[in-house]
């Protein structure tokens, strides 16, 4: 019975130390994610392929609060310790030198109670950044901000890419709504079709979709 007692003892004891130990540091992992994610080439933001070369590199961490400040690097898996200093109050910012993968989390009232937090970076930047590169000439006619100017200056469109061959339902429908909201359909000119030009092209549509107030396309 002493012995039993004994080992029950040995058991809560390594219990807790381990329950103490896992406290002093808390466990973060960042994970790029598509902001857009339609499993379509042509309208998601970012190819898989791209995703998880970004999902394999070291992320830089900066973690601050009102008396202290780490810098650090994720491992391979996006993995990174957070000091316990840090468990009340704490900014954390993720890649705060890389503009198109950068991304701040704060927490004003603390982290919580769990042992491990994600942290989600959206691939916003990083797609209109390959996109840009790749076809710079188009993402300069076509980007979003350009579909704003083009609001503003009452150039009102829907632009088709080219290499597409779109359903009589799906042009029937985009004409209902051009009357409806009073906007053209329209080509752009010099496309080639690449990938890059169609992703370009469908932000350019939906930023102006926004600005027309449709709800949903179809």
């Amino acid at each position: 019975m002493k012995r039993n007692f004994k080992y029950i003892l040995i058991i809560l004891t390594f219990g807790l130390f381990q329950n103490l130990l896992a406290q002093e540091n808390k466990v973060g992992k960042v994970k790029v994610v598509k902001y857009r994610d339609t499993s379509d080439r042509f309208t998601e933001s970012t190819t898989d392929s791209t995703l998880a070369y970004l999902n394999k590199r070291e992320h830089d961490i900066l973690i601050t609060n009102k008396k202290d400040t780490t810098r650090l690097k994720t491992n391979s898996l996006g993995i990174f310790e957070i000091p316990k200093k840090y468990f009340n109050y704490c900014s954390i910012n993720v890649n705060p030198k890389t503009k198109d993968l950068r991304e701040e989390f704060l927490f004003m009232e603390g982290l919580g109670k769990k042992d491990s937090l994600e942290f989600e970076v959206y691939d916003y930047h990083f797609s209109n950044k390959i996109d840009s590169t790749k076809a710079p000439e188009f993402y300069n006619k076509f980007n979003t901000q350009r579909a704003e100017q083009d609001f503003l200056a009452g150039k009102k469109r829907y632009l088709l890419g080219n290499g597409i061959e779109y359903s009589k339902k799906f042009i029937e429908q985009l004409e209902l709504k051009a009357n409806e909201f009073g906007f053209e359909i329209e080509y752009p000119e010099k496309m080639s079709g690449i990938l890059s030009e169609h992703r370009i092209l469908y932000k350019y549509n939906e930023r102006m979709r926004e600005l027309l107030g449709i709800k949903n396309w179809w």
